[in-house]
C-alpha cells in the first residue's frame, strides 16, 4: 500500500486498573495523534492529544478519535493498531464508531499496521523502539494509575505524545523500505520532522530532540 499525503500517526494509552490486585485489566485512557501533511515541497505537522479524567464520559475519546482521524485523503498508522482497537471496543458505544470500523480495515481511510515477530513472539512497542533506538514512554502501571486516580493526567498526555512522535519515527524507517514511492514521502518529511521536533514547543517534541542527539553521538 502507498502512503497518501497526510500520514496520522496514533498512539493509544492504557490504564492497568488491576495491577494492585495482581490482575491484569486494561482500559484505555486516551490517545494521541501526531499528524504530517504535505504540502507542496513543505510539511505541516500537528501534535494532538485526549486523556479521560475518571470523571469524563467514556465516549469522549472515541468522538475525539473521530474528528482527528476520520479526514479524507489520511494514511492511519501505529504499531500493534490491533491491540489498540481491541482496548478501544471495550468503551461503551464502540459498536457504533465510525474510527473503530476504520481501524479494522473498514472503512474509506488507509491503515498501516507495524508489527513485527521476533522467534515467532509479536514484538511490542517498547521493543520495537529498544531496537531501533527510538524514546517511547516509560510503562510504569503503578504510577500511571496513581496519577490518573488523582485526575493528576499531565504526565500521561506527555506519555502519549512520547509514544505518537515514537510511532511516527517508527513509520517513516518503515516507509523508507517499502518501494520508491514510499522511499520518496518519507525522505520528504524526515527533513522537516527534524526541523518540526527541534521548534515544537512541547516537552514531548523536545525529549526526541534530545534522544536524537543521544543516539547520534
Amino acid at each position: 500500500m502507498l502512503p497518501t499525503s497526510i500520514i496520522s500517526a496514533l498512539s493509544v494509552i492504557k490504564l492497568d486498573v488491576g495491577h494492585h490486585v495482581g490482575i491484569k485489566r486494561e482500559m484505555p485512557v486516551g490517545g494521541a495523534v501526531l499528524t504530517a501533511t504535505l504540502q507542496g515541497s513543505g510539511v505541516r505537522f500537528s501534535l494532538d492529544s485526549c486523556i479521560l479524567r475518571p470523571s469524563d464520559p467514556t465516549d469522549t475519546l472515541l468522538l475525539w478519535l473521530n474528528r482527528h482521524l476520520m479526514r479524507e485523503g489520511v494514511t492511519i498508522t501505529g504499531y500493534q493498531l490491533d491491540d489498540a482497537v481491541a482496548l478501544l471496543d471495550r468503551l461503551p458505544g464502540a459498536q457504533w464508531s465510525p474510527v473503530l470500523r476504520t481501524l479494522a480495515g473498514c472503512g474509506n481511510q488507509y491503515v498501516l499496521d507495524l508489527s513485527a515477530r521476533l522467534n515467532g513472539d509479536p514484538v511490542t512497542f517498547q521493543q520495537a523502539c529498544t531496537h531501533s533506538q527510538i524514546l517511547c514512554a516509560p510503562t510504569d502501571a503503578g504510577r500511571r494509575f496513581a496519577s490518573w486516580m488523582r485526575s493528576d493526567v499531565y504526565d500521561i498526555q506527555q506519555d502519549a505524545q512520547v509514544d505518537a512522535i515514537a510511532s511516527f519515527r517508527l513509520v517513516i524507517r518503515r516507509l523508507a523500505m517499502l518501494n520508491p514511492v514510499a522511499r520518496g514521502v518519507a525522505g520528504a518529511m524526515a527533513g522537516c520532522f527534524a526541523t518540526w521536533l527541534e521548534e515544537a514547543d512541547c516537552p514531548a517534541a523536545k525529549a526526541h530532540v534530545a534522544d536524537l542527539l543521544f543516539t547520534a553521538d
